[in-house]
């Protein structure tokens, strides 16, 4: 015979659940939307205008998967108002390469680490930096990673071709400029100057 205490005790604990299966079902709903956005935005060099940190934010979801596997912490420090409209897949790409950069490049398995995304913007400029602290590169490296083909990682999952589509990206696509500063065994920085 079923008391009520225990028929109140399960419909309590099935309301909990629904709720939790609730809330998972919009969580994948929204990461589907921004999947589908950035899939679109990167397959396509369409310019519109978009709020930069919550785009980032998606960019990183989108890279959640790899992440998840690592001691790695990302960081957004950006304002909250900066809408630009130029070139999101642009934007994509270049965030993506970078954390795949450091992911692949700067640290070890089971290390940990933060990743930063520093955004300040100007009357005429964007300033844009990566920055993570890893291993640092040598410096007899650091003159070459723009270039096509360059890697320490070749046979490990390196192409060399992830900075040299960032440089690509930034100096002909946006007409920026970026510049690269790393010290070994303190971390690499990333700066990137985009004209608004």
């Amino acid at each position: 015979m079923l008391k009520r205490s225990d028929l109140d005790k399960f419909l309590d604990t099935l309301k909990q659940s629904s709720l939790i299966v609730l809330a998972n079902l919009n969580r994948a709903a929204e990461l589907i939307q921004s999947f589908k956005q950035v899939a679109v935005d990167q397959s396509s060099e369409e310019r519109r205008a978009f709020d930069l940190k919550a785009y980032l934010e998606e960019v990183l979801l989108n890279l959640q998967p790899k992440l998840k596997r690592t001691k790695i912490n990302v960081l957004i420090d950006c304002p909250d108002n900066i809408v630009l409209d130029s070139f999101p897949g642009l934007i994509s790409q270049i965030a993506t390469n970078l954390v795949m950069n450091s992911l692949l490049h700067a640290y070890d398995a089971g290390d940990n680490g933060t990743i930063c995304f520093c955004v300040t913007q100007y009357s005429d400029f964007l300033s844009f930096e990566y920055s993570d602290d890893g291993k640092g590169i040598p410096s007899d490296n650091i003159d070459k990673i723009f270039d096509p083909f360059y890697t320490t990682k070749r046979g490990q999952g390196g192409s060399g071709l992830g900075l040299h589509i960032v440089y690509n990206l930034v100096t002909q696509k946006l007409q920026g400029t970026i510049t690269c500063e790393s010290q070994v065994g303190v971390g690499t920085k990333f700066m990137m100057q985009i004209p608004l």
